[in-house]
């Protein structure tokens, strides 16, 4: 495993990167260089689990192998975003009930490297054999490099959207057992018409990005690696992230053009946030809890910050998006009721007394990015309508403190 760390990323960023995150313009180089952190900050993590448990060091010792012959392609499995769930998951003793994830993690890199397997190959989950950002194979996974086919193997399958140079891939990953990882339900494998359906709507959805916010268009295009559909629950959760997940996102997969481009802008912005935050303390012991203007519930320090971050991206998507001639009734609606909603969330989180002095350059720009939104002029109806909605739910928030 030496060598899977031994060229690793620091894992930190320099003042001026750390500025341009807060300051909204991460641009795809740096988000390449998150990326990058968090596939050294797996690797590190399975360096440390297989010292500690010679049960994983043969699967520890195939994906070192793997990583000499091709280390590109078992950099990709390194950054899948299951490995890096599993990976933390196990060092705080949460993996229990499942097989641990490394040994599928070991096959794909054995996989795209063309090495043999171990002489036990990996047991079923669920019913399968993981091969991870590949597929899943049903049965006794095969013996020697892979040609992996026929009815027992159903592979990930992968959407993308062009437009204008830039380009969209996405893994829709509706077989791997462990995508369960979110904590809400996840659908089962979507039919071919549902899926050419997604990809439709990812193709309007990215020309949206491209056309009226590009630059939040290069991030998502070189951060951006899987969707998980969420399944039909009915007033349920329509998105969401893991904070070990990067890159990965789940959401309902019939979500219209316009809602899955906010959602991915939004849901990447905690990906993002997440990533800064395993290298750099915004915020210390805090007990206290807060009014998020998003909800009606008391969150902690923690859930407060990551919901101004990515609202204030949200408030700017929505912004950007009123230049679009059909969309611009229905984006200055959104872009009023969502900056109203950061701008109280900023000021909520300037007065917590657990921000580290990082934490407080970070909501010092923050505000900077929010006022600059305040600043627009919109229809003092819509401006009404959203203060008196932030209100309403400020109110319901406040009849629920005990």
């Amino acid at each position: 495993m030496e060598q899977l760390c031994g060229s690793r990323q620091q894992l930190r960023l320099s003042p001026a990167e750390f500025d341009r995150l807060a300051a909204g313009s991460a641009g795809d180089a740096l988000v390449r260089t998150l990326r990058s952190a968090q596939r050294s900050r797996t690797a590190l993590i399975i360096k440390s689990l297989a010292d500690a448990d010679p049960a994983l060091a043969p699967a520890a010792l195939l994906l070192a192998q793997a990583h000499d012959r091709a280390p590109d392609a078992v950099d990709r499995v390194l950054a899948h975003p299951w490995l890096g769930v599993w990976a933390v998951d196990r060092v705080r003793g949460d993996a229990a009930g499942r097989p641990d994830y490394l040994p599928y993690a070991a096959l794909a890199g054995a996989t795209v490297a063309g090495l043999a397997y171990p002489p036990v190959p990996p047991v079923p989950c669920d019913g399968v054999i993981p091969v991870p950002g590949l597929g899943v194979w049903r049965g006794t996974a095969p013996a020697g490099p892979a040609r992996w086919a026929g009815a027992g193997w159903l592979p990930v399958r992968v959407v993308r959207a062009a437009h204008r140079g830039s380009l969209l891939e996405l893994a829709v990953d509706d077989v791997d057992p462990y995508r369960d990882c979110f904590g809400v339900p996840v659908a089962p494998r979507l039919a071919a018409d549902r899926l050419a359906a997604l990809e439709g709507r990812l193709a309007d959805a990215w020309r949206l990005l491209v056309d009226h916010d590009p630059g939040q268009a290069a991030e998502l295009a070189a951060g951006l690696t899987t969707l998980v559909p969420l399944a039909d629950v009915g007033g349920g959760r329509q998105s969401i992230t893991h904070a070990d997940a990067f890159g990965a996102f789940a959401a309902h997969p019939d979500a219209d053009p316009v809602d899955l481009a906010v959602t991915m802008v939004h849901e990447f912005q905690h990906s993002k946030l997440n990533a800064l935050l395993g290298m750099v303390r915004l915020f210390g012991p805090d007990d206290n809890w807060y009014f998020a203007p998003w909800r009606r519930d008391r969150r902690p320090i923690s859930g407060l910050i990551h919901g101004v971050y990515a609202f204030t991206a949200v408030a700017e998507v929505w912004h950007a998006l009123r230049r679009h001639e059909e969309l611009a009734a229905r984006a200055t609606v959104q872009f009023a009721e969502v900056r109203a909603r950061v701008d109280r969330g900023v000021r909520e989180l300037d007065g917590a007394p657990g921000l580290t002095a990082a934490g407080r350059w970070w909501t010092a720009r923050l505000a900077e990015r929010i006022a600059a939104l305040m600043a627009v002029p919109v229809p003092a109806g819509v401006d009404r309508a959203a203060r008196h909605a932030l209100a309403v739910t400020e109110r319901a928030w406040r009849a629920r403190l005990p």
